[in-house]
């Protein structure tokens, strides 16, 4: 099935397919979750090599942002303008009082992700409970998208339909789709007239 939908990716050695898997969680995070979950259903990468490659690339995004964020407070003019800031000053209020719960919930929140994780670290959130929150998440939304993937792969009425690769197609759509909501939800719509 790979090899009909994506011949590019059956001919990459399985070292190539697992730095690809890692650079993709960059630029479209959850679009490389279905990725590495897609292979390894279909056998191209082992499920485990899969996992692993999809966490590093998870992993070594998140805590670059958080490292950005602390690197930003060495500059005094930066750290006084950023927290004169009211969206700052919130988010502040909001990772200092429940940082492990709020750092949780973003995960699932795309849109916010990049902001919150070089916030969490500028604001001097500690990387012990920014790894943890931010590890469990991933790991509950990663094991999620692999579990519907396996789920997809071997249900017999499906596969004797020849709907298999429908089925995965549509769970994309509807993964980007409830990312768009879940972020249109989550972030404030400005008033009318402004920029």
């Amino acid at each position: 099935m790979v090899e009909s939908m994506i011949p590019s990716l059956a001919t990459l050695p399985s070292l190539g397919l697992f730095f690809v898997i890692i650079f993709a969680s960059y630029v479209f995070e959850d679009g490389a979750i279905a990725l590495a979950a897609f292979v390894a259903v279909e056998s191209v990468l082992a499920w485990h090599t899969a996992l692993l490659a999809i966490f590093l690339g998870i992993a070594s995004g998140d805590i670059a942002l958080f490292l950005l964020g602390r690197y930003a407070r060495r500059y005094r003019g930066l750290r006084a303008r950023l927290l004169l800031m009211k969206g700052v000053r919130d988010a502040r209020h909001l990772l200092r009082r429940h940082a492990f719960f709020n750092l949780f919930l973003i995960r699932f929140i795309p849109g916010l992700r990049t902001i919150t994780y070089s916030l969490s670290g500028f604001l001097a959130i500690p990387l012990s409970t920014f790894l943890l929150s931010v590890g469990i998440a991933t790991a509950c939304w990663t094991g999620l998208i692999f579990w519907g993937t396996f789920t997809i792969e071997h249900n017999d009425w499906l596969a004797e339909k020849q709907l298999t690769g429908w089925a995965f197609a549509l769970s994309i759509v509807l993964l980007v789709l409830i990312n768009r909501f879940l972020r249109r939800r989550a972030l404030p719509t400005p008033p009318k007239g402004s920029l």
